[in-house]
Formats: C-alpha cells, sequence, structure tokens
C-alpha cells in the first residue's frame, strides 16, 4: 500500500517512493500536518522560510539557503517539498543566492482546489521571483518539474539565466492506451517499513534506493502517538490534477526550438538490465510482469532524451540504470557536471 496512487508512479516517470494508504489512513492523509512528529523530525537545517503569496488565497513555502550572487531557483519532483534539496542546496551557496519552492498542494504550501495546470504553476514560480526582487535565475527543475522548466523557458525568456533539467524528462508522450505498465513497489511497504520514520528511511533505501532529508519526509506524513506514519499530508486529488496536465493532449511536447536559455540535461536513462530497485524484492509473478512491460519504456526514454539532447549544444549527462534521485544517489557527478555547465571554478 501507498499514500500517492499508482497512477502517480506509473505517470511519473521518476518512479517515485509512496508510502501506505487505504481506508483510515488514507483519510488521515488528506489532512494538514498536525502533531506527533517524532524527535527525528528536527530541522537544523541552516536556511529561512517565508511564504509568498502568488494569487488569492494561495501561498508558496520558499526556502532560502543563503548565498550570494545570481539566483538559483531549486524545484522539485511530485510529491516532494523544497526541504527535499536542504543538503544539495549547499553545493551552489559559494556562488548563488540560492532558493527552493514547494509548490502549491504539498505543504506547508497552501492545497487549493485549483490552479495545477502547467501555465499555473509556472505563473507560480515566477510571482515568487516577483515578490523577492528577482530579475534573472538558474532554473534547476528535478522530475516533473521539467514540465514548469520548459513552459518557463518557452514563456518567461527573459527570466531565465539557464535551465538544469535533474531526471527530468518530457512527459508529455509517457503513455499510450496500449502500452502496458510494470508493477511499483506497494506491496512491499506494509505495517512493519511504516512503524517509525526510521523503519520507512530503511525501507525506501532498500526499495527505492533513496534517502531523503528526513525533515522533508517528516512534513509530507503523518504520525501517530507512536510515531508510526499514518499516511499522507497530501490529498490524492492533489497529484490527480497535476498529471492530468503533462499528458499529450492537453500539453504536447516540448518544441525544443522555442527555449532559447542554455540547458542542461541530467539522465537515469532507464536500461533492461537495471530495471527499478524494488524490482528484486517482487515476488516471481510480478517480477514476469515487470519484464513484460518494461522493454517498451525503456525504449521511449530513450527516444525522449535523444529529443532533448537533438541540436543542443550542451550534451546531456547520462547515468545509465542509475536510481531517479541523481542529485542525491549520484550527487558528486551531477554536481561536477552542474558546476561545469555554470562556469564555476
Amino acid at each position: 500500500m501507498r499514500f500517492f496512487s499508482r497512477s502517480a508512479w506509473l505517470i511519473s516517470v521518476g518512479l517515485l517512493p509512496m508510502l501506505p494508504t487505504g481506508g483510515a489512513a488514507q483519510a488521515r492523509g488528506a489532512q494538514s500536518s498536525g502533531g506527533n512528529k517524532p524527535l527525528g523530525c528536527v530541522d537544523n537545517t541552516p536556511h529561512s522560510v517565508k511564504f509568498v503569496t502568488v494569487s488569492r488565497g494561495v501561498k508558496l513555502e520558499v526556502l532560502d539557503w543563503g548565498g550570494s550572487g545570481d539566483a538559483m531557483v531549486l524545484l522539485t519532483g511530485l510529491g516532494d517539498n523544497a526541504h527535499v534539496f536542504d543538503q544539495f542546496a549547499f553545493q551552489f551557496t559559494d556562488h548563488f543566492h540560492v532558493i527552493g519552492i514547494t509548490r502549491r498542494g504539498f505543504l506547508p504550501s497552501s492545497q487549493p482546489e485549483a490552479g495545477y495546470d502547467l501555465a499555473t504553476r509556472a505563473s507560480d514560480d515566477i510571482a515568487v521571483l516577483d515578490a523577492l526582487d528577482i530579475d534573472k535565475a538558474v532554473f534547476v527543475g528535478h522530475s516533473i518539474a521539467g514540465s514548469e522548466l520548459s513552459k518557463i523557458g518557452e514563456v518567461y525568456k527573459q527570466r531565465v539565466e539557464k535551465l538544469i533539467y535533474l531526471d527530468a524528462a518530457d512527459l508529455a508522450e509517457r503513455f499510450e492506451p496500449s502500452r502496458l505498465e510494470p508493477p511499483g513497489d506497494n506491496s512491499l511497504f506494509t505495517s512493519a517499513t511504516t512503524k517509525s520514520i526510521w523503519a520507512f528511511q530503511a525501507a525506501t533505501g532498500r526499495y527505492d534506493a533513496l534517502r531523503e532529508p528526513t525533515p522533508a519526509v517528516c512534513i509530507g506524513v503523518r504520525f501517530d502517538a507512536d510515531g508510526a506514519i499514518t499516511g499522507s499530508t497530501t490529498p490524492e486529488w492533489v497529484s490527480t490534477k497535476l498529471l492530468a496536465g503533462i499528458a499529450d493532449s492537453v500539453t504536447p511536447p516540448v518544441d525544443w526550438a522555442k527555449i532559447n536559455a542554455p540547458r542542461l540535461g541530467i539522465f537515469a536513462q532507464f536500461t533492461l538490465e537495471a530495471r527499478q530497485p524494488w524490482y528484486w524484492y517482487l515476488p516471481s509473478t510480478e517480477q514476469a510482469e515487470f519484464d513484460e512491460a518494461w522493454p517498451s519504456i525503456v525504449t521511449w526514454h530513450q527516444k525522449t532524451i535523444g529529443k532533448f539532447g537533438h541540436g543542443n549544444p550542451y550534451r546531456p549527462l547520462i547515468l545509465l540504470g542509475v536510481p531517479h534521485y541523481v542529485f542525491i544517489d549520484n550527487e558528486t557527478q551531477v554536481v561536477r557536471e552542474i558546476w561545469k555547465f555554470l562556469g564555476i571554478r
């Protein structure tokens, strides 16, 4: 069982780490973040937090990790808040003023019923820049944030210095009605793996090859009085609305020729051999289902990365078969490539 629907995993090329759902736990998950936070949830990261009003009744959390120089804006993948960058941000504070935005729908930002289309999300990001008197920035986006980067690069050209896509492939052509989808890790997350924040972090390390900063995880989940994880702080409809806005029928594939800003892509390219981290823990029947569905997805991913690189003077960094959170699991390579792209010495 997972906190987000399986469709969120399927449509998000990021194959996100999800949490248990169902019944009362899912109902509690739709509520705002509350008490019962375990001691491990303390956030000691040196950053400031402010809230920026981007439209009537909608405020977005903005983290400021400090630094000097031009602005760098970090945008998250689906299901995350800006605290996911709490370590990565400090790779750049010696050269940039680094901020991160938690998009609408994900605490502690507002969770309005509307505004999850791509145009509004891009407008939200620009509204934050306006509020902070930032004229131009380097935008760095992970996973689903790639759609925002592309929209900003096309519509708000004058606000963009450079664009950096962290395994943020164009998702417009991700799905076809006839395409099979492999099983996720739903059956692997049980009450045993969510009995504490530490058990959950161990499980995501095992099944998803991921350990997000614990404060980022703590904002996204609810706990009972014993410290067990009981649900998500994000209603399932938020992810559903976000994902609906990236399909080809709504948003056509990116026309890279319309984006003038220099762009760097760093991709965790799917391979037939690597599959996904949780594959090796699935029962044999689900492994067989995965093996049948996986080749067409690998082919799509390779073609999509090829389109990103076509005509781009900056060759993408291809990390074969590595986990999706490249800025956490492959930080050394990712930072080195970004520094080169930004001309940092």
